[in-house]
């Protein structure tokens, strides 16, 4: 069952889907999408219904200027993302508390929800294909013949170290298509290397960023939820 939340950041607004499990949930888990997707992305919305399935109830939600949330995606922020993130997990916090919580991520999303890690410690999280060096990220799609929009990010970098981050990170799940035509399959290897124990890294063979054949979804999906239920104890 899913029920629509509007979730306050500070002046703004952001859209957010709620999904409820059918049995008392054991987990409390939030979604966040890619830098330019919307928390409609179907690899996304089949991961919260079967996570909601088996028991953990889950939210998904847009960011700024992305599907039904106000805003210019033009200008996001890994601070802007990170502090996005913070509000649909407080709000997760509030509204199953006690429950542990569990961060997961695709692309931007997944280093919103390592970013956010840091204030409001999870007990686990699951990071697909996410950046985990984003200067050279930036700067691969700087050199790109069109680069992407984004006049503020590249400033907003230095206020993060994500390195630094990793190596205090427990429990992280690194999730990466092979193939992975925008982000390197070498940013998961890096953060799988520097995150602390317990760690897993699953790189799935012939998968590109996106995740786009269903195939890859499901081994994705599986493989989330076994680190889950094996971080939590169920």
């Amino acid at each position: 069952m899913t029920s629509r939340l509007v979730l306050g950041q500070g002046t703004a607004t952001l859209a957010a889907l709620m999904h409820e499990s059918p049995r008392p949930p054991w987990a409390a888990a939030v979604i966040a999408h890619g830098l330019f997707s919307s928390m409609q992305s179907e690899k996304l919305t089949r991961l919260a219904d079967t996570l909601a399935w088996q028991g953990c109830a889950t939210l998904r939600f847009d960011h700024a200027g992305c599907g039904e949330s106000p805003g210019e995606v033009r200008r996001a922020t890994l601070t802007g993302r990170r502090d996005e993130y913070l509000a649909a997990a407080r709000r997760m916090a509030e509204v199953h508390p006690g429950l542990p919580l569990v961060y997961l991520g695709s692309s931007l999303g997944g280093t919103a929800a390592l970013l956010a890690s840091r204030e409001l410690p999870p007990a686990c999280l699951a990071l697909w294909s996410a950046p985990m060096d984003m200067a050279e990220l930036m700067a691969d799609m700087s050199a790109r013949p069109d680069p992407p929009d984004l006049p503020e990010m590249a400033a907003d970098l230095a206020r993060h170290d994500l390195r630094a981050l990793l190596a205090r990170t427990k429990g992280a799940l690194f999730v990466h298509g092979e193939r992975d035509e925008v982000v390197p399959v070498a940013q998961a290897r890096l953060g799988h290397r520097l995150a602390a124990t317990p760690k897993a890294l699953c790189v799935l063979p012939e998968a590109d960023h996106r995740l786009s054949r269903i195939e890859h979804q499901l081994q994705a999906t599986a493989r989330t939820l076994e680190w889950i239920r094996l971080m939590l104890g169920r």
